[in-house]
C-alpha cells in the first residue's frame, strides 16, 4: 500500500518520452529523437531527448526530489532532477537523459542537460474516472471527480494523501509538501475534483495536484 516515502527518491514515477512540439518560434527535435511512443520501447539505460510543456514546476515534488514534469499532447513525462533549473509550469523544455526504472517498476528519465525553448498552452487535464488512474494514464495530466473515501492521511514530510472514488474503485490523491496546497478543508465525505499528475509509487496509481486550485470542493447535497 502506500507506506511513507522514506525511499522515495525518484519523485513520481512517470512515463517516458521525446516528444516533439510544435511552438512558434522554438526549435525542437523531430524524427525518431521527437517521439514518445518511440522513447517508452527504448530499453533502460537508453539516452533520450524529451520535449514538453511542463505541466509542473522545479520542486513541487519536494522533498522527494526537485524535478518537474512535462508532456507532449496526450503523453507525459517526470525529469527525476532540475538540475538547478527554475522550471515554471508552461515553459516548453527540452531535456537530454537516461532511461531508468523507479522501484522496478515504472520509467524515467534522469537528466544530464536541460534546455528551455520557449513557452506553450498546457495540455488541458483528461477527464478519467477513479479506476481507471492506471499504466495507460501515467506521466499525464488528468482530472477526477468523486467522494473523499478515507481519512486525510499526514505523510510527513512528503505530504498528504487520501483515497477518492467516483463508484468504479478508489484512486490515491498524493499532495506532495513542495506545492503548499492547504488540505486543512479537506475531509472524508466531500465530493471533489482532484486534476494533477498522473502518477505511481510502490505499485499503486495516484493523481498528484500541482496547485491549490487543482482541489475543488464540490457543494454538498
Amino acid at each position: 500500500m502506500f507506506t511513507v516515502r522514506m525511499q522515495w527518491k525518484v519523485g513520481l514515477a512517470a512515463l517516458l518520452a521525446v516528444a516533439v512540439l510544435a511552438v512558434p518560434g522554438a526549435v525542437v527535435a523531430k524524427g525518431p529523437h521527437g517521439s514518445i511512443a518511440q522513447a517508452r520501447q527504448q530499453p533502460l539505460g537508453s539516452t533520450v531527448t524529451v520535449v514538453g510543456v511542463a505541466t509542473s514546476f522545479t520542486g513541487a515534488f519536494f522533498p522527494n526530489d526537485n524535478g518537474f514534469a512535462i508532456q507532449d499532447k496526450k503523453v507525459g513525462i517526470y525529469i527525476l532532477d532540475s538540475l538547478a533549473a527554475d522550471i515554471q509550469v508552461g515553459q516548453v523544455v527540452r531535456v537530454t537523459g537516461t532511461l531508468t526504472n523507479s522501484f522496478a517498476q515504472v520509467l524515467s528519465v534522469a537528466p544530464t542537460s536541460i534546455e528551455v525553448l520557449g513557452e506553450a498552452n498546457v495540455p488541458p487535464p483528461h477527464p478519467v474516472k477513479t479506476g481507471d488512474v492506471s499504466e495507460a494514464t501515467e506521466g499525464r495530466l488528468v482530472r477526477i471527480k468523486g467522494t473523499i473515501v478515507s481519512d486525510i492521511e499526514d505523510d510527513a514530510p512528503y505530504g498528504f494523501k487520501f483515497e477518492v472514488d467516483d463508484g468504479t474503485g478508489p484512486t490515491f490523491v498524493f499532495v506532495n509538501t513542495g506545492t503548499g496546497i492547504d488540505v486543512s478543508g479537506l475531509e472524508q465525505g466531500q465530493r471533489v475534483v482532484i486534476e494533477g499528475f498522473s502518477g505511481e509509487f510502490l505499485g499503486e496509481y495516484e493523481v498528484d495536484p500541482v496547485f491549490q486550485e487543482d482541489i475543488r470542493v464540490l457543494p454538498s447535497h
